[in-house]
């Protein structure tokens, strides 16, 4: 349920983003409002909690953002409290920057190795995974000692795993398959 939620209200103000021709900057805006509630959890305990009255909570955006931000995206956050949904805030984002890097042709992917891997490794796997998407790729990476070598390599919802310990649990799977 949540993530039809955060799909529809995200698809909304992506549409009128685009429709003004602002998806770049209200983009940025909302990482603005989105980091203000991660660096201060308890102003945005404020915009979740059922103990606050909808009119207040308004009030707090109004006054908190209200010179900071678009009146799109000022609007948008009232709606979105109006309809009892700021608990759904963070993830409508996600869904958001989801869709903006659809249509910018851009998809995020997460490598993981045993140890840091060197500038040139990581452009020409950024390269590859380039060739085989056919979008832009924004890499992160992750250090991860239980992979014993290799990579672990995640693109959207696609794992490429070339890990040793996924071979190895391979190589046991099929040993234990002969010797049944």
């Amino acid at each position: 349920m949540a993530e039809l939620v955060s799909k529809t209200y995200s698809e909304a103000i992506f549409e009128v983003a685009l429709e003004e021709g602002r998806l770049n900057e209200l983009q940025k805006e909302f990482d603005f409002v989105v980091e203000s509630f991660t660096t201060y959890p308890d102003f945005y305990e404020i915009i979740k909690t059922p103990k606050i009255s909808i009119t207040e909570k308004k009030a707090v955006i109004q006054e908190t953002f209200g010179g900071s931000i678009s009146q799109t995206l000022l609007n948008f956050l009232k709606i979105v409290i109006d309809k009892k949904r700021g608990a759904d805030i963070l993830e409508i984002k996600r869904a958001f920057d989801a869709r903006v890097d659809e249509q910018n042709g851009v998809v995020k992917a997460t490598v993981e190795s045993v140890i840091p891997l060197t500038d040139d490794q990581l452009d020409a796997l950024s390269l590859r995974l380039k060739q085989l998407t056919g979008k832009e790729v924004q890499m992160s990476t992750q250090i991860n000692p239980e992979l014993l070598g290799g990579l672990v390599i995640k693109v959207g919802d696609r794992i490429i795993d070339g890990s040793v310990k996924f071979k190895l649990e391979g190589m046991l799977e099929s040993l234990t398959q002969i010797i049944i």
